[in-house]
C-alpha cells in the first residue's frame, strides 16, 4: 500500500490485495490513484478460458457528466461496443456485450426496504464483513504478513 500527502491529509494512494477464498479460489484486486489512468480492468481466469474487460464505468462517467438514470433509464448504463469484454476459449474469441449497469436497483431496493420493512439489499452483516476484509488488508500491510479472517 502506498500513501500520498494531500492538503486534506494523508491518504491511501494504491494497493494490491490477494484474497484466498474458502473454496480454494483466489482473487487479486488492485487500484492506484497515482497512475493517471482513467480505466478499470477485469480479468477472470478459469479452467475453460478467461474473460477480459478493459473499460471505464459507463454509469460513473454519466454521473460525472451530470446525467441520472431517471433522465433516460432505457439507455442508462450501457457500455459502448468498443468497451465490451472478450471471452477467450479453445473455440476462439468472442466479444461479449455488457449488460445494463443498474446502480439504481440498489437505491430502489433500499427505498422499498425503508418504506415497507422488506429485506435490505445489503445486510449490516454483509457490510461489516466487507469492512473486516478491508481492515485485514490494512493489518496485513502494517504487519507484513497474511491475515486470516
Amino acid at each position: 500500500m502506498d500513501f500520498v500527502d494531500l492538503p486534506a491529509g494523508r491518504t491511501d494512494a494504491s494497493f494490491t490485495i490477494t484474497l484466498r477464498h474458502e473454496s480454494g479460489a483466489h482473487s487479486h484486486v488492485s487500484a492506484s490513484k497515482l497512475n493517471h489512468i482513467d480505466a478499470r480492468e477485469f480479468r477472470v481466469y478459469g479452467d475453460l478460458g478467461c474473460y477480459i474487460s478493459s473499460t471505464t464505468d459507463a454509469q460513473a462517467q454519466s454521473i460525472f457528466a451530470g446525467k441520472r438514470p431517471a433522465d433516460d433509464l432505457g439507455n442508462w448504463g450501457y457500455e459502448p461496443q468498443t468497451n465490451w469484454g472478450t471471452l477467450y476459449t479453445t473455440a476462439g474469441t468472442l466479444r461479449v456485450p455488457s449488460e445494463q449497469g443498474r446502480y439504481h436497483d440498489y437505491y430502489e431496493a433500499f427505498e422499498q426496504a425503508v418504506r415497507t420493512g422488506s429485506a435490505l439489499p445489503v445486510t449490516a452483516e454483509a457490510g461489516a464483513r466487507a469492512l473486516e476484509v478491508l481492515d485485514a488488508a490494512r493489518q496485513s500491510v502494517a504487519e507484513g504478513r497474511s491475515v486470516a479472517i
